[in-house]
């Protein structure tokens, strides 16, 4: 991961601000675009299958839950790593 402890910080505290609702995915993946995290394929896949399982059923709680979480450990052990 190619940003600093700052950004890191605040991208940590923007996805425990929208990780409540199935609707902020999309802000959501954008971050991880930008912010291309180590484990980012593993995000990545975990994004698309949320993406499939929401298709098929209009709501998909659990896979949105494991994107996130994916998401979020992520950015911390890139926190700790910068400390």
């Amino acid at each position: 991961m190619s940003i600093n402890k700052k950004e890191l910080e605040d991208l940590a505290v923007f996805i425990r601000e929208h990780r409540s609702n199935e609707a902020n995915f999309e802000k959501m993946n954008t971050k991880l675009e930008e912010s291309k995290p180590a484990g980012y394929d593993d995000i990545k896949e975990k994004a698309e299958v949320y993406r499939q399982a929401k298709e098929k059923a209009g709501t998909a709680w659990p896979e949105f839950e494991k994107f996130v979480s994916e998401f979020e450990k992520a950015v911390v052990e890139a926190m700790k790593q910068a400390a």
